[in-house]
């Protein structure tokens, strides 16, 4: 989950298109957006969200491959329909917030694809174990923003997020994630 989190602001940062020079953007907090689903008990979706994240995007539309993105999540701002399940996820079961705050991602490469979307592949590290992933991003810009938005799923076994040894096995290991970068001027 963690990983989809970073992920989704590598490739909004490095999506962005029609800017007309190399510039470096603030993550803006408020507009982006951390989003993730599972599945628990087979049939039933939870959904929830980040509510507090930062971090900074470089993008040259001249060359989208030296842009460079990173981004971190607070997990102790994760926010799901149920107070008890958000203080669960912050636990040692799951996300152990008390020895890893933040979910973090930083991007190591960018290619231009032919459709103008760009595949972005960088380091997402959740609960401490780093992995390297590849997510396509789809980029926009406006005149006040520019923003890349992407969807992907993670593992949330591949970085420890397992939810004990009952509870956890009740909850499907494939998470949702979708993201939304919205970079504002720094």
């Amino acid at each position: 989950m963690r990983r989809s989190i970073t992920l989704l602001a590598l490739v909004i940062a490095m999506g962005a298109a029609g800017e007309a020079r190399p510039a470096t953007w603030r993550i803006d907090p408020i507009k982006s957006e951390v989003r993730f689903t599972v599945t628990k008990l087979g049939f039933d979706d939870v959904t929830g969200v980040f509510r507090e994240s930062d971090g900074q995007i470089r993008y040259d539309p001249a060359d989208p491959s030296a842009s460079f993105i990173q981004w971190r999540v607070r997990v102790a701002s994760v926010l799901t329909d149920a107070s008890s399940r958000d203080r669960s996820l912050q636990s040692v079961e799951y996300f152990d917030a008390g020895r890893y705050p933040h979910l973090t991602f930083e991007s190591r490469s960018v290619t231009v694809r032919p459709d103008r979307s760009l595949d972005v592949v960088g380091d997402i590290t959740i609960r401490g174990v780093t992995r390297r992933i590849t997510v396509r991003v789809l980029p926009r810009a406006s005149a006040d923003n520019i923003v890349f938005e992407t969807d992907f799923q993670l593992n949330r076994y591949d970085f420890g997020v397992v939810g004990g040894s009952f509870f956890g096995r009740l909850i499907g290991r494939e998470v949702r994630v979708h993201l939304m970068a919205v970079g504002v001027a720094s």
